[in-house]
């Protein structure tokens, strides 16, 4: 048996249909793609900010920005949930993180060293800030 929310049920009468699980339509899948990258160079510009003021705080910051860009992806998927979601949401914080330390550390510079630069300036800082990011952003949309 397998206990659902109206009682139990057969494993087979218990499994839903195709037809009623939900689904992302292309169209909204486009728009959250767009709404979490501007949300993450957004939150990324912000991140600069607060790390060219006090970097103290910074791993804060980037759990705030995952949470934002999570919430951001949420909305514009209609608050549809799930591992795949969740993931870009992750990866969209991720690339928030790294945007705002490129940003304050090479000053918006498009060069190879300039992204190596950036990935090593903080050292392990910086990826522990992306993992906190990621963490944010998965939460709101796992």
């Amino acid at each position: 048996m397998v206990y659902t929310a109206v009682g139990a049920k057969c494993p087979s009468c218990a499994r839903m249909p195709k037809s009623a699980l939900a689904r992302l339509k292309p169209d909204r899948l486009l728009l959250t793609g767009v709404i979490g990258i501007v949300a993450a160079v957004f939150g990324g510009y912000l991140f600069a900010l607060v790390i060219s003021m006090i970097s103290f705080f910074a791993i804060i910051i980037a759990f705030a920005l995952g949470a934002g860009v999570g919430e951001a992806v949420s909305r514009a998927s209609g608050r549809y949930h799930g591992t795949r979601l969740a993931a870009w949401a992750a990866a969209c914080a991720v690339l928030g993180v790294f945007f705002g330390i490129w940003a304050y550390v090479t000053g918006f510079t498009l060069t190879a060293f300039a992204f190596r630069f950036a990935l090593s300036a903080y050292g392990i800082w910086g990826f522990v800030w992306m993992a906190a990011a990621a963490f944010g952003a998965w939460q709101r949309n796992a």
